[in-house]
């Protein structure tokens, strides 16, 4: 909890903590990680086809980069891994790797019910709690060793792909900056070091910017920006600011300016393979783009609103149509509860001259009572 000595740090904990509530707990995260070691144990035991290569497997995406957000109005994740097998891609047809593990799966009665044949992966529904979207592939280049041939085009090609470097990426650009708002706050106020979460300013932008794009988008979500996209332009616009109100402000704004300087469109290129544009399909339907295009500008819009000091109620409006009523609440009881506890533990503390809450061990300050009936 941050004591809100300034509303720079007020927002940013407001914000920090409305993320923290949407994304994968611990426990969830804990089940997934025991349902894809299973997964990998029961292709282990496949004589016909795996047992004879090296492979790995591991999360990619939202879960490897920490950015997971539920989605809005139900209670069940996507996330994805990658089946990353060690032998040459081209001894093999596209279909062949897909069909090998569609075979495997389909030997499991526990997989069995459970599977959607996707076009690039196969989906292992948990019905209720996570879906696990299983990427299979074949390791591209032995200079290479993050970088995958999967099937695609109804599995009648190859195409390169590469999420454990486009991972590497995104991670080495959030931890750009070494402390943030938060951090330094926490550390000026000697609070406990687990007064909130610790997550990068660029990872929390992400999870807000995918929040508020599925509450845009919500009812009507044909033309919705993808995940990846807003990922990567997130990661290509971040510039090391420390606090996730300026991160969210500095992407938005510069997805402006490269909109108005394209001449048709911007282009969000995937960082670890040039040749790869997550946009490509805003050509064959322009209507992808103009939805983006609105998306951003209302996103704008309002923050331009809260960066403007209009008072608690309409600072409040304002996030919980960016965000959702019950987040904004969560995260407002979330404040109020750790302030009681920092008061009743004695750590809570006022200034003297301003009467502005900070920590007891501040300079110039003094310790705030506990609450008690009739004043005792």
């Amino acid at each position: 909890m941050i004591t809100l000595s300034n509303r720079a740090e007020q927002i940013d904990d407001l914000l920090d903590r409305m993320a923290e509530d949407i994304q994968l707990d611990d426990t969830r995260y804990d089940r997934m990680k025991a349902h894809y070691e299973a997964i990998k144990n029961w292709i282990e035991g496949d004589v016909l086809f795996f047992k004879k290569y090296k492979y790995e497997i591991y999360p990619h995406g939202s879960v490897r980069i920490s950015t997971t957000v539920k989605p809005y109005g139900k209670d069940e994740f996507d996330l994805d891994i990658a089946l990353h097998i060690k032998t040459q891609w081209a001894r093999h047809a596209p279909a062949q790797i897909y069909d090998e593990l569609n075979r495997r799966l389909k030997e499991s009665e526990i997989y069995k019910p459970r599977m959607e044949l996707k076009n690039r992966c196969i989906r292992i529904n948990y019905s209720g709690d996570f879906h696990l979207d299983i990427l299979p592939g074949i390791e591209e280049s032995e200079y290479d060793l993050d970088k995958l041939r999967v099937p695609d085009k109804e599995r009648k090609h190859w195409v390169s792909s590469n999420p454990r470097g486009y991972a590497k990426w995104f991670l080495q650009k959030a931890n750009t900056v070494k402390m943030s708002l938060l951090e330094k706050a926490i550390r000026a106020e000697a609070l406990p070091a687990d007064s909130f979460a610790h997550k990068k300013p660029l990872q929390r932008a992400v999870q807000l910017l995918k929040r508020y794009r599925d509450i845009y988008f919500h009812g009507n979500d044909e033309f919705e920006t993808s995940s990846i996209v807003l990922t990567t332009l997130a990661g290509n616009f971040y510039n090391g600011e420390e606090s996730i109100f300026d991160t969210v402000e500095g992407i938005i704004n510069a997805i402006r300016k490269n909109m108005a300087s394209a001449p048709s469109r911007i282009k969000v290129l995937n960082p670890v393979n040039a040749q790869e544009d997550f946009t490509d399909k805003w050509d064959g339907e322009p209507r992808y783009y103009q939805a983006f295009k609105e998306f951003v500008g209302h996103l704008h819009e309002e923050w331009q609103k809260l960066k403007g000091d209009q008072g608690i109620i309409t600072e409040g409006r304002i996030l919980k149509g960016l965000f959702g009523d019950d987040l904004l609440v969560k995260a407002q009881k979330s404040q109020a509860l750790i302030t009681e506890q920092l008061r009743t533990s004695k750590q809570l503390g006022a200034n003297r001259s301003s009467g502005i809450l900070t920590s007891a061990y501040t300079a110039g300050s003094g310790i705030v009572k506990p609450n008690t009936f009739y004043g005792e």
